[in-house]
């Protein structure tokens, strides 16, 4: 038995061999925002220049044309306008480097922070249909139906309501 194994396994071994990534094609491992500006050092050099940077916005404005679908959900995400290269190259040497950008996000993080509490005030209130400062089950799946699935998890006192609060917890332990 593992020599018929063992024989399969070496048949198939010339045909694994063309289902490779082709050589030189390096893939790494992104997560879910697929890289970020990293995508962007078309060189490797680890900076991204003024033509990269541009290239990546016309290649990003090309994807939104071919799947407006898809952008319309993004904007609907986005928290703020995409930065300018002036805005990231702090020392305005003609490039964008990984401190640069740390800098940026250290600078953009009180903001960020700010519109996002005032866009779930904003959502919070709407949810509440009765006013009364928390969130029944009812009232999660009329007007935030992605989280009615998630209801008992997050209700972390068991009362039937989600407050302020167990919806802030819910939201980090995603």
């Amino acid at each position: 038995m593992k020599i018929q194994a063992l024989a399969a396994a070496l048949l198939l071994l010339p045909a694994l061999s063309f289902a490779q990534a082709p050589a030189g094609a390096a893939q790494h491992h992104r997560g879910m925002h697929g890289g970020g500006i990293e995508r962007l050092d078309t060189d490797n050099d680890g900076r991204i220049s003024r033509v990269e940077f541009d290239a990546g916005n016309a290649k990003r404005e090309q994807m939104r044309q071919q799947h407006p679908e898809r952008a319309a959900r993004m904007d609907d995400k986005r928290r703020h306008d995409k930065p300018t290269f002036a805005a990231l190259d702090a020392n305005r040497d003609g490039y964008i480097v990984r401190a640069e950008m740390t800098a940026y996000r250290d600078r953009m993080r009180p903001q960020m922070e700010a519109q996002r509490k005032a866009e779930f005030e904003a959502k919070f209130r709407e949810a509440d249909l009765n006013k009364d400062g928390k969130l029944g089950r009812i009232e999660v799946q009329e007007k935030m139906p992605r989280l009615a699935d998630r209801f008992a998890w997050m209700d972390d006192n068991r009362d039937g309501f989600l407050t302020r609060a167990e919806l802030e917890a819910g939201h980090h332990r995603r």
